[in-house]
């Protein structure tokens, strides 16, 4: 009964908490630049709901002087005094997964999400392999910025920044969203006021995000339901981190992954031979003449993290974002499984196919020279395991 009782009360003091966020926090104005006055109250908010629920630990840091707090299930406050009290500055905050922020993200939602509740002048995400700007308000004495990091297809943090000019030194706050694999929100954290950065850096920061803004080398591949957003897969799509497949050498692919770790040859029963050079997770098959002269590429294989496929396609990425990434409108029953688009037969057409644990889509495409390319994922449990691609 006791443990009933606390727990009701547990539950009554969040809902509290929850109401004083909603009449304390004023409504942004829809998809503003963030300011520092926003994270300020909207901090003070979560001061106040600490002091509702209770303080778990507090942890001083004998370094800076600074004091983490946690409460409610591991969020943590970063407060300026050794306790936490009505008065206490507050400098920062690390959110759980019952809360929101001040823009109503929470831990579980997604990367459309959060980018949908901010300014976003690069909708197309375009930028380099490893980061990109999505804007750049400079109105001194406030500036703010806006960009991802990501290791190619996938966004692990999305950042927004605030300078604050003062009278020899700026405030350097803002929020950052991490993200995992799927793009799902994993960890939100405020952080920087109680930071102050020289001026001259601040200003190279916001200029080097206006550099990323210019740059346009990577694009952030769609994902849709809606299969007329999508096209089939086609001869633009060949492509595996950079390597061309259907022109794809063996001096191609060493300069491409670099020295490889198994370099051999085997004789076929037509008298050509067959180059196999394997890496690391990738092993690519060569034709050659009878004279071991080079003639073309067989197929290329990847069953591990190491290079983007087409559309950004990579180890461990879910059959829905694969499929949500092609031509995906007919659903027809085949006998060799459903196709996604065309007859399952004569290129181009997708076909995903079920077994017990395991699924497969293959696509193919026929290429102006009148090559026929074949690509094979397999998927275990809805995950991507191995993937390969043929020339035919």
């Amino acid at each position: 009964m006791k443990k009933l009782i606390a727990l009701l009360l547990a539950l009554l003091m969040i809902t509290g908490a929850a109401m004083a966020e909603t009449a304390e926090m004023p409504e942004a104005e829809e998809n503003a630049y963030l300011s520092q006055e926003e994270l300020e109250m909207y901090l003070d908010v979560l001061a106040g709901d600490a002091l509702a629920m209770g303080v778990d630990h507090a942890e001083a840091d004998p370094d800076t002087g600074l004091t983490t707090v946690t409460y409610a299930e591991g969020a943590t406050l970063l407060i300026a005094d050794e306790t936490l009290s009505e008065t206490t500055a507050i400098l920062g905050a690390t959110l759980n997964e019952m809360q929101e922020d001040m823009r109503g993200i929470h831990i579980g939602d997604t990367l459309a999400d959060v980018l949908s509740v901010y300014p976003n002048d690069n909708p197309g995400l375009l930028g380099s392999r490893y980061d990109a700007a999505l804007y750049v308000d400079d109105e001194r004495p406030q500036a703010s910025v806006g960009y991802i990091l990501r290791d190619g297809q996938r966004i692990t943090e999305v950042t927004h920044l605030v300078f604050t000019w003062e009278e020899d030194a700026v405030v350097r706050c803002g929020i950052t969203y991490s993200f995992d694999w799927m793009d799902v929100v994993i960890g939100i954290r405020i952080f920087g006021l109680e930071q102050h950065a020289d001026p001259l850096e601040a200003m190279e920061e916001i200029s080097n995000v206006a550099t990323i803004q210019e740059n346009r080398e990577y694009a952030a591949y769609p994902v849709s339901l809606y299969s007329g957003d999508q096209s089939a897969f086609e001869e633009a799509d060949l492509s595996f981190g950079g390597i061309d497949f259907a022109h794809l050498t063996p001096d191609m692919a060493v300069a491409a992954l670099g020295t490889p770790s198994v370099d051999d040859w085997m004789e076929d029963s037509t008298g050509e031979w067959l180059r196999t050079l394997q890496w690391e997770g990738v092993s690519v098959v060569f034709v050659c003449d009878n004279q071991r002269n080079f003639l073309h590429v067989d197929n290329l294989t990847v069953n591990d993290d190491i290079l983007e496929g087409p559309r950004g396609v990579r180890i461990d990425d879910s059959i829905d974002s694969v499929m949500n990434r092609f031509q995906h409108d007919t659903y027809t029953q085949l006998a060799n499984g459903i196709a996604l688009y065309g007859d399952g037969e004569n290129a181009p057409y997708g076909v995903l196919a079920y077994g017990e644990v395991t699924a497969t889509l293959t696509y193919a495409v026929n290429t102006a020279a009148g090559q026929r390319v074949i690509w094979q994922l397999t998927f275990i449990d809805g995950q991507l395991q191995s993937h390969v691609m043929l020339l035919r």
